[in-house]
């Protein structure tokens, strides 16, 4: 080749020099700039083949890399683990294989599509087919795939299909905490639960460039206890639904929180809309007569009802065309904590028509039943309730005992425990340490008085069946029919029991509801709270007691409580 440039550039020299060539050097001229062209022509031939052939595969190779550059970014999102608030991780992050495929690169899709079909039997021959034959350089086959699909895949050595390395989020306790935790999208962004209500927290990193954890008040073993005992109640009972939620009553933490029926985060497609429903703080209920306890709060706070005023029971009372009965019908005087024990709607209907709309207004106001609570969870509500304005008699009376107003299960649990606890109203939270703070909403002296009376409740009216030897449990049950296309069913019903324990001194607040529970012959046809929430109660508190080191008391206050009942008691023949 240097040889034949050479006598090129001799050639020119020669045409250059002489002023009439001869033939022969014309000649030669002419050969050698002709084969020159054609070498020209072939090299951008042969270059235009090389892009064509080899550059072409290579380029869409790296289109294929360059396009899925933010798919790979939004695999391998990378947030922090949450723990429960003993540090047992209930939600992290694991290293997975997923595999995309470069259309432009494969040249038989149907033989493709087939041998990938065999692999992965839960995707259609069809469906891959139309994917490998898009246009696009980059196309999802399957994310997070199994160590057997990945072994597969690879065996086949298929040009066009590749892996991708990333992380996903994974839930060891499958669906125990679903309804706190919540889940995460397929790009990494928390969309329920504690998982989008932190997940700007959960994607900042530490000072050593490691993402932060997030450590909740809940108790794996306790969720775990009170999940078991719904779901035995749910059965037990045909109920739909079911709500328990476990609250340390000295700085508002959550303990346990439940919703009956969940989901596994781990399958999130294959949950249900009512699965996804959060009953504990989405849920808005009329829960009936576990509002009596509130309106009895009132009444005490006010100073116009005493301890041992009675009421005559005897008779119905009578507001607009309604006439209010006690369901289980006891007759003659009852003193104020009687009117508890045996849920009287008499009873307690005089008592709030003593006090009168505005502090009973005000008094479920002060206690947060009235407004949004502010819990970490971005799936709560607001209650529903009829502005003071607009109250008649009878939204006076239905309201103290539990109609006319709807709020959520944890409304419930944290106005019974600021009710209990020396009248302190902490904010709702599923942090562990989170800075509870509190506003002083009723008396140390009305607390007192009020435990006295929810003790009785459990001793001796209603609420024996919730009662457990040695952990002097109090409360009070509800039963609500619910309403149908605006008339109240008689078969539908929310039955619930809201508990303190131990009573000598307060530490935990429980809260059991069963959604549309039917009665069985253990019941004897009955479904209200006291038949089927408070015994469920009972077994879950019984559970409870050794994982959160509350030792039973053998006896002691069992003689304090009898003289109390002896001085509550004017008719002995009420009992």
């Amino acid at each position: 080749m240097m040889n034949l440039i050479a006598y090129f550039r001799k050639c020119l020299d020669n045409v250059r020099f002489s002023l009439i060539p001869d033939k022969k050097h014309i000649s030669l001229t002419r050969v050698y700039v002709t084969l020159i062209f054609f070498l020209f022509c072939y090299s951008i031939i042969a270059v235009r083949l090389f892009d064509l052939t080899v550059l072409k595969k290579i380029m869409n190779v790296w289109d294929g890399f360059n396009d899925s550059y933010t798919e790979k970014s939004a695999v391998n999102f990378d947030r922090g683990e949450i723990l429960d608030r003993n540090g047992k991780v209930i939600a992290l992050n694991l290293i997975t294989t997923s595999i995309y495929a470069n259309p432009k690169v494969i040249d038989n899709p149907e033989s493709v599509a087939k041998k990938l079909s065999k692999i992965f039997t839960d995707i259609k021959y069809t469906e891959l087919l139309e994917k490998l034959k898009s246009e696009k350089s980059f196309i999802w086959i399957k994310r997070n795939i199994s160590p057997k699909e990945e072994l597969s895949v690879n065996n086949e050595g298929i040009p066009g299909i590749y892996f991708l390395f990333g992380k996903k989020r994974a839930y060891p306790q499958g669906p125990l905490f679903s309804h706190v935790v919540g889940y995460v999208g397929l790009d990494g962004d928390g969309l329920m639960g504690a998982e989008k209500s932190f997940d700007s927290f959960l994607k900042t990193k530490d000072k050593n460039g490691k993402p932060k954890n997030l450590y909740l008040s809940l108790e794996t073993r306790a969720q775990g206890i009170i999940r078991d005992e719904l779901q035995k109640s749910m059965q037990e009972f045909n109920a739909v639904g079911a709500v328990g939620i476990l609250q340390d009553v000295t700085n508002g933490e959550i303990i346990a929180m439940v919703s009956l029926p969940d989901y596994d985060p781990n399958y999130i497609s294959q949950a249900t809309e009512q699965e996804l429903f959060n009953k504990a703080t989405m849920g808005n209920y009329e829960v009936g007569s576990t509002f009596k306890f509130f309106t009895m709060t009132a009444a005490l706070e006010s100073g116009i009802v005493k301890m041992n005023d009675v009421y005559n029971v005897d008779a119905p009372i009578k507001t607009g065309r309604f006439s209010i009965k006690d369901f289980y019908g006891k007759k003659g005087w009852l003193s104020v904590p009687q009117i508890l024990m045996h849920s009287s709607n008499i009873g307690i209907s005089q008592i709030v028509l003593e006090i009168g709309k505005e502090r009973q207004f005000n008094n479920m106001k002060t206690l947060g039943l009235l407004s949004e609570l502010n819990i970490e969870l971005p799936e709560k509500t607001s209650p529903v309730y009829r502005d003071l304005s607009n109250w008649s008699e009878s939204s006076l009376i239905t309201s103290s005992y539990g109609y006319g107003i709807s709020v959520s299960p944890l409304h419930v649990l944290n106005a019974g425990s600021a009710v209990i606890n020396g009248g302190r109203l902490y904010q709702p939270t599923i942090l562990k340490d989170a800075g509870h703070q509190y506003k002083q909403v009723i008396k140390e002296s009305t607390s007192e008085n009020m435990r006295k009376i929810s003790r009785m409740v459990v001793r001796f009216g209603g609420g024996k069946s919730a009662d457990v030897d040695g952990m002097f449990v109090g409360g009070k049950s509800g039963t609500a029919n619910k309403p149908v296309n605006g008339v109240y069913s008689d078969k539908l019903r929310i039955s619930s029991f809201v508990s303190m324990f131990p009573m000598n001194d307060p530490k935990y607040a429980l809260y059991i509801m069963l959604d549309e529970p039917k009665g069985n012959k253990k019941s004897l046809g009955f479904a209200t709270g006291g038949w089927v929430a408070a015994p469920a109660t009972a077994k879950i508190i019984r559970r409870l007691a050794p994982v959160l080191n509350i030792m039973p008391k053998i006896r002691g206050k069992e003689i304090i409580e009898e003289s109390l009942f002896v001085q509550y008691n004017p008719n002995p023949a009420v009992s």
